[in-house]
Formats: structure tokens, C-alpha cells, sequence
């Protein structure tokens, strides 16, 4: 009998050891929407994607959203400098020879999966427009009735559309968006772009997207 104990004392020892010496069993649990979200945008900071009160966000397109150089030297090549007929050619143009800059294609859809309703806004002349207005969208995946044609200026347009921050590379598009009340976040200049002018980032105190070239 005192055996069968001893022998039992022993057994209860040996497995309650075992128990301590497992390691714990962690539940798993699936990656939360925000948690893949912010993995997402690893590496995209701006002042507009951090402000929980933007809901709305513009871009201007020239050297902002798109490096468009050669289809405005199809323009010059094939018009008079800034007539119809120029604008015509270079809007039409740049499904076929225009670049979408990376960065703030990351940028416009990390706003898109935060909800927010994204707008275009160029300085550009409208004519033969449709044709950019219907590349933009189906690239970008943005309404066309969200992308415009602004030549006399974009404060007004800003205002109107309610944009919380606006982002472009000249400065007078951060000159725009300070006019409006919007964040002004500068996106920076290809230095193979043909456009030279207007374009002094950090004079401005505003914010500027690192590697966004």
C-alpha cells in the first residue's frame, strides 16, 4: 500500500512539472482593419493623413500627380504655345506619354482607405479635358465630377469644395491652399520637369513630402 502511494505521489509530481514547464497557449487574433491599414501606409506621413478632422484632400496634377513634361512638349511640338489647340494636344496626351508620380498615387490611396473624398484640381485650360478627366478617374479611381479645370486660380475652388488640405508642388498651390484655410503640403518637383518657375520648397512653412520627386 505504502508502495501504490509513493508511487502515485510520484506520477502527481511528475505531471504537475510537465503542466508548469509547458508554455502558455496564446489565442491568435486577426489583424484589426486599422492595424492593416497602417501597415499599408507604412512610410506615408503627411499633416492631412494624421488629422482625424480632414475629410476632404485636393491635388493639383502637373508635377504633382503626374509628370506630364512630355505631353506639354507635344504641345509646344504640335500648337501655338497655350492656345485651345495647344491644350487640346496636351490633354489628350497624357494617357500616352504622361508618368503618375509613386508616391502620390501611395498618398491619394491612403485617403481613399481612410474614407476621405479625394479632388483634382488643375490650372490647366479645359479643352480636349475629357480626355483627362476620363484617364484620371479610371487610374485614380476618383469621380470625374471630383477633378476640375481651374486657369484663373484654385482658392475660391478650394473653399467652395470644402478641401481641408490641398496638395501641390508650385507655390502658388501652397499660396491656394493658405488662401482657402487648407493644409498646404508641398509634393516635390521632378528635376527632369520643363516647368522651372514657381517652385521654392520650404518658403512657405509648409510641409513637404519627402521622396515624393
Amino acid at each position: 500500500m505504502k508502495q501504490f502511494k509513493s508511487l502515485f505521489l510520484t506520477l502527481t509530481a511528475a505531471l504537475f512539472l510537465a503542466g508548469c514547464a509547458a508554455p502558455p497557449v496564446v489565442p491568435q487574433q486577426s489583424a484589426s482593419p486599422a492595424a492593416i491599414e497602417a501597415r499599408e501606409s507604412a512610410g506615408i506621413t503627411t499633416p492631412a493623413l494624421d488629422d482625424p478632422s480632414v475629410k476632404k484632400v485636393g491635388l493639383d496634377i502637373d508635377d504633382t500627380v503626374l509628370f506630364s513634361s512630355p505631353a506639354f512638349d507635344k504641345g509646344y511640338e504640335g500648337a501655338q504655345a497655350y492656345t485651345d489647340e495647344f491644350w487640346t494636344i496636351v490633354n489628350r496626351s497624357d494617357e500616352e506619354v504622361s508618368i503618375l508620380k509613386p508616391k502620390t498615387v501611395e498618398i491619394i490611396k491612403a485617403h481613399q482607405q481612410k474614407g476621405h473624398e479625394v479632388f483634382l484640381i488643375t490650372a490647366r485650360n479645359n479643352s480636349g479635358g475629357e480626355a483627362l478627366k476620363k484617364f484620371m478617374s479610371k487610374t485614380l479611381d476618383i469621380p470625374e465630377s471630383n477633378i476640375f479645370f481651374a486657369p484663373s486660380g484654385k482658392t475660391e475652388l478650394i473653399k467652395e469644395l470644402g478641401i481641408d488640405a490641398f496638395y501641390g508642388d508650385s507655390d502658388s498651390d501652397i499660396r491656394y491652399a493658405k488662401e482657402a484655410g487648407a493644409i498646404p503640403i508641398r509634393i516635390l518637383r521632378s528635376p527632369e520637369s520643363g516647368y522651372k518657375s514657381s517652385y521654392n520648397p520650404g518658403s512657405l512653412d509648409e510641409f513637404i513630402v519627402p521622396d515624393s520627386e
